[in-house]
């Protein structure tokens, strides 16, 4: 258990024994309520804890393959409703005053329903284009919609992906953060971590901070298509950032931004005053093969301008070889380093104090509580 859990437990638990303490001369079973408090404080303190710690470290990647294999499904099922409704009164008591209410009764009957639907397979998992539901059979007949009948089998697919990211709750323990200074400099050369999925599976992963390249959907198209077999192969994902600026120190800026990449990526950066010619090279990866990013860094950096050809050639035979991908299960000693936020923290506490003192006013003003109050006999004279 966290070492700062425990420390938070000792509050519950002083809530509970002081309730017991102050209430123990005026109730038999003040112990009752000492107890009941410790429980459920420390339960609330144990959802706060973990389920601040599980969000903080809820994460998306890229997953890349290919379309295998498409489908137009029909089904059929049976969906009940209400039907052969009646009213129904009903009274209670004797005599003719009694009071009574009526309610609607029905019956259960179940209408045939016709669907079709068009899907296709990817090895990155299943995709519904469209599909239709009614109650006529005719609507098997329906043409099929454009967008299902353009999908072609190993066309590049990506898919969002969920996954614990240990770093992400507390990056600072493997990346040194950069300057505010570096950031604010570089502010308008950060684009947004590219992770839109749109048009079901499909995904833009060449950026150009600072440029407007024409052949931007040429770089996305070789990127995809490489990561067709890639992806599922290497576990990889591929972005390619050229940003208009000469000063290397701009990899910081966009490791920060976006807290490292993800565990999978290869992240190629570009730097580029003055298009096509390559100012330097840096390669953002998690990848266990330090090697790895030296050889793309420096094959790149060697063919002096932006090339497309040559500079996809580079990544598909470096990635092919060399790439070894990181499992986050190697970072989950992190995850005792993973804490609250103070406000959330003090917000919890003081909650419970609350909590507590509402219980103590509570018994004490209620004389007639369950806790049962204890009462002294007098004695009469004599």
């Amino acid at each position: 258990m966290n070492d700062t859990l425990l420390w938070m437990m000792g509050v519950p638990i002083g809530i509970g024994i002081a309730l017991w303490y102050f209430t123990k001369d005026r109730f038999d079973n003040a112990w009752v309520a000492g107890a009941v408090n410790v429980v459920v404080g420390m339960m609330i303190l144990a959802g706060v804890f973990y389920g601040s710690k599980g969000v903080a470290t809820a994460d998306t990647e890229i997953w890349s393959g290919q379309i295998t294999a498409k489908a137009r499904d029909h089904g059929t099922y049976e969906k009940p409703y209400d039907c052969l409704c009646r009213s129904v009164q009903s009274c209670s008591g004797s005599g003719t005053s009694r009071p009574c209410s009526t309610t609607q009764k029905c019956e259960t009957c179940y209408e045939t329903r016709y669907t079709v639907s068009w899907n296709c397979k990817s090895t990155v998992g299943g995709f519904k284009i469209d599909s239709r539901d009614s109650t006529f059979r005719s609507v098997y007949n329906e043409p099929n919609p454009q967008r299902w009948s353009i999908i072609n089998v190993g066309d590049p697919a990506s898919k969002r992906a969920s996954y614990t990211n240990y770093v992400q709750a507390v990056p600072e323990s493997l990346f040194k953060p950069s300057a505010e200074s570096l950031k604010a400099k570089f502010a308008s050369l950060t684009p947004k971590y590219p992770d839109n999925v749109y048009d079901f599976y499909k995904l833009d992963r060449f950026l150009t901070p600072g440029y407007s390249t024409p052949d931007a959907p040429a770089w996305n198209a070789d990127i995809s298509n490489m990561l067709r077999e890639l992806g599922p192969k290497k576990q990889v994902n591929v972005i390619v950032v050229v940003a208009k600026t000469s000063d290397p120190n701009y990899e910081y800026a966009l490791r920060d931004a976006w807290e490292g990449a993800n565990k999978n990526d290869v992240v190629l950066v570009i730097g580029s005053a003055e298009w096509p010619k390559i100012d330097f090279v840096r390669v953002i990866s998690w990848t266990k093969n330090e090697l790895f990013k030296v050889q793309v860094r420096d094959a790149v950096q060697d063919l002096g301008t932006i090339q497309r050809g040559p500079i996809m050639t580079v990544l598909q035979e470096q990635i092919s070889t060399n790439f070894v991908r990181r499992k986050m299960s190697e970072f989950k000693y992190l995850e005792n380093e993973i804490t609250p936020p103070t406000w959330l923290m003090i917000s919890t506490i003081a909650a419970l104090l609350l909590g507590g003192a509402g219980t103590y006013f509570f018994m004490t003003k209620n004389s007639r509580s369950r806790f049962g109050s204890r009462r002294t006999l007098s004695r009469g004279p004599g």
